[in-house]
């Protein structure tokens, strides 16, 4: 007699890909932030096997085109994780892509060069959606103990819950960062962003249009070469405005160097070693302003398209910069469809 499976335990082959194109141009004359241009493209295929209808094993590689040098040849990662996938709850575990993490992190915790150049996180990343809002945790390991390093690791976590036209929630990161065992202290770095807001998108005929209020608060401790902790912080405060596809985000920080360890000595591994946000938070004036004016003709689940003019004030003098953004993500999608 031939005994087959239920269908729930049925297994099928998977396959996905995203891809990512990046131009970005920074025309700065800032003390706090260099000029660069970035410029590139990323593909990412994957496959692997569903079963139960919720569980996935997927293997692929990343693969990184640096425009003006050889391209597929640097940076290039394979990947490969575990996912569950439930109608509420997510859980990943492995070599995760960047992209599977919901949370709307502001620049202060990742920049625009982590999420080009950075496009994995080797770790775990646990997600609840409900009705009314999300939860995220993630851990992202990135160094291991050996004979001349020692462990750094990010833990980082986001939550929303909504009431209507309001909303609250917060975004937190702890990043240990314990360098070589001859030069670097240990730096634990702790940024917390409790906020409200309220969201009249689809209310009076805009796309979208919101505010939303926080406060960036850093704990940082170099157990070596300071002891104790320094506690900078500031008011944070969002706007987000569009219409016909044209769109402004204004984003105002005021307060406190956020990143008083950035250029500590230059024999220590700190700057952007320590520091994952955009460099603008070290404002030496007590005030940064982002002013991007953008078109986004494209925004579907799949495909997304977006031309931007940023607009830097670091409490003195005025950055520009250009950028060009577009992106596919096809998913999880069946190898072979099923008889009818």
């Amino acid at each position: 007699m031939l005994l087959t499976a239920p269908k729930s335990m049925a297994q099928e082959v998977v396959w996905g890909a995203s891809f990512d194109f990046f131009f970005d141009n920074r025309e700065y004359k800032s003390e706090i932030n260099w000029p660069q241009t970035l410029f590139g493209a990323r593909i990412a295929p994957e496959m692997g096997i569903r079963w139960a209808e919720r569980h996935s094993l997927m293997m692929g590689i990343d693969l990184l085109a640096n425009f003006g040098a050889k391209p597929f040849q640097t940076d290039n990662e394979i990947f490969g994780y575990y996912q569950y996938n439930a109608p509420k709850f997510k859980a990943f575990a492995g070599v995760v892509p960047r992209r599977k993490v919901i949370g709307d992190y502001p620049s202060a915790f990742f920049s625009d060069s982590v999420k080009y150049y950075d496009p994995n996180l080797t770790g775990l990343l646990l997600q609840y959606v409900g009705e009314k809002g999300y939860v995220e945790f993630g851990c992202d390991w990135n160094s291991m103990i050996t004979n001349e390093k020692r462990e750094k690791f990010l833990l980082f976590s986001a939550g929303r819950i909504r009431h209507g036209l309001f909303y609250a929630g917060y975004h937190l990161s702890m990043y240990h960062h314990a360098g070589t065992y001859l030069d670097d202290g240990v730096v634990d770095n702790v940024l917390l962003h409790p906020h409200v807001g309220i969201d009249l998108s689809g209310k009076t005929g805009m796309q979208e249009l919101s505010l939303q209020a926080g406060w960036l608060q850093a704990f940082q401790n170099d157990r070596k070469y300071v002891g104790d902790y320094v506690t900078p912080g500031g008011v944070q405060i969002e706007l987000k405005v569009q219409k016909w596809n044209f769109g402004i985000f204004n984003t105002l920080y005021a307060g406190k160097d956020l990143m008083p360890y950035y250029m500590a000595d230059p024999s220590l591994d700190y700057g952007p070693g320590l520091y994952w946000g955009e460099p603008w938070y070290r404002t030496r004036h007590n005030i940064y302003d982002r002013l991007e004016i953008y078109w986004q003709p494209v925004h579907t689940e799949i495909m997304k398209l977006r031309v931007a003019s940023v607009h830097h004030y670091d409490g003195r003098k005025w950055g520009w910069q250009q950028k060009v953004l577009f992106s596919v993500n096809l998913g999880q999608r069946r190898l072979f469809k099923q008889k009818q």
